[in-house]
């Protein structure tokens, strides 16, 4: 069994236009402690994140790059408030604007990053990506909390005789305003 060599770390600051006009693949790691707001929003953060990247142009000659990233987390279980173990995975989108408007003219597949200066802080652009796939409510896959748990004091009440129409005194004053 071999082991699978190490992955270095994906340099933080990039000039995504050389990298499309050198068509440059990025394979590589980003370590968890550069990313204080993933940090902060989870329990905790399992390694560094692998992170691929292909910078190219498209068909409709917009700068872009594709590729995937994966990392595993644990979150807060909102059933049980114990930690829970997510692996988060997605695919990269990203077309490179240097304005609002620019972006507005991207497709829709692609998502603008805005590229201000000659330098991206690609960790930056990654961390809002992994936010964004991060899920809303995590919670264990097993029953993690009993049923019982859940349920209220005593039996079910019995049904109550036939109830009071609350719209009786309604029909009443109407039915003696019809008399007039």
């Amino acid at each position: 069994m071999s082991i699978p060599p190490q992955k270095s770390a994906l340099p933080r600051r990039i000039d995504a236009r050389k990298l499309v006009q050198r068509e440059q693949q990025l394979d590589g790691t980003v370590p968890r402690e550069e990313l204080s707001r993933l940090v902060a929003s989870t329990e905790s953060v399992h390694g560094d994140i692998a992170v691929n990247l292909a910078f190219a142009r498209d068909l409709q000659r917009n700068q872009v790059a594709t590729g995937h990233f994966q990392l595993e987390v644990e979150l807060l279980c909102q059933r049980c408030l114990q930690p829970v173990s997510e692996q988060i995975e997605a695919d990269i989108a990203w077309g490179f604007v240097w304005s609002e408007e620019q972006g507005k003219s991207l497709p829709k597949s692609l998502d603008p990053v805005i590229q201000d200066g000659d330098e991206l802080d690609l960790y930056q652009v990654l961390e809002d990506e992994i936010l964004l796939n991060l899920p809303m409510v995590a919670f264990h896959d097993d029953e993690c909390v009993s049923k019982e748990t859940f349920q209220s004091g005593g039996k079910e009440p019995e049904a109550v005789e036939q109830q009071e129409n609350p719209f009786k005194v309604l029909e009443q004053l109407k039915g003696s305003s019809n008399k007039s």
